[in-house]
């Protein structure tokens, strides 16, 4: 064997032993997760690195693939997002605990915001803004007034941005996936949007581009759907109580 033949014998044995060793870092993690307050069961762990997800038990126990510098998502209804990069350390086995800050209470928060009941003649609205519409139904009036609801226009100010950035036929559809997803009465008795403006409240929710990517899916996540539509909630209030001074 001459001395080119040896040195790529070695090459390739210590790339070998090298990719050995990189394999070797990897485990499955054991973890925990801790709060003072809010359901655990459920809570999605995901490895953002490694596109690996796990849910975590009522006990808030779960295993999920990790190496060091992962970064590790925990989302929940409940909780704060919080995420977590692995250590060297945490590969050595053992229970890992991971520590979930409780969401402010919604009701607390909702009911911090005022709602004055609105009469739609008085703002200078006629029924027909306030009339329920199918999906059919809101693409004709959308075809014959070129117009997208005008209640939502006034509350959000964002009729430009909505009628440059979403096809009118998509939105439509969105909106019927969110309103089947959390129906009416979800939105009226708990999250306190009034009767009136469950669908102007709809339209508002799809053209905030975290609802309208959760919304996109072909089967949507209701637990982390709710967790993200609730600052939006929050916002939407905040409009109508400023709009009906």
């Amino acid at each position: 064997m001459n001395i080119i033949q040896k040195l790529s014998t070695l090459l390739l044995l210590l790339t070998g032993i090298g990719h050995c060793f990189g394999q070797d870092q990897g485990g499955m993690i054991s973890g925990k997760l801790v709060t003072r307050g809010g359901d655990l069961d459920g809570t999605v762990v995901t490895n953002i690195n490694r596109n690996k997800t796990a849910l975590a038990d009522k006990k808030g126990y779960f295993d999920i693939y990790g190496e060091p510098q992962d970064t590790i998502r925990f989302s929940s209804v409940y909780h704060m997002e919080y995420t977590y990069i692995i250590a060297e350390a945490d590969m050595k086995g053992g229970v890992l605990l991971f520590p979930l800050e409780p969401l402010p209470d919604l009701s607390t928060r909702l009911n911090e915001i005022l709602i004055t009941k609105v009469d739609a003649g008085g703002q200078g609205f006629t029924n027909k803004y306030t009339k329920r519409y199918t999906p059919a139904e809101r693409k004709l009036r959308t075809a014959t007034t070129g117009i997208l609801d005008p209640l939502v226009n006034l509350l959000s100010g964002r009729t430009a941005m909505l009628k440059k950035n979403l096809a009118y036929e998509r939105e439509d559809f969105r909106v019927s996936k969110l309103l089947n997803t959390i129906d009416e009465e979800r939105l009226v008795e708990y999250y306190k949007i009034p009767p009136d403006y469950v669908e102007s409240f709809a339209y508002y929710a799809v053209s905030r581009e975290e609802i309208r990517n959760i919304v996109n899916a072909t089967i949507i996540d209701t637990k982390f759907l709710e967790r993200m539509i609730a600052p939006v909630v929050l916002d939407f209030l905040e409009m109508v109580k400023t709009k009906t001074k």
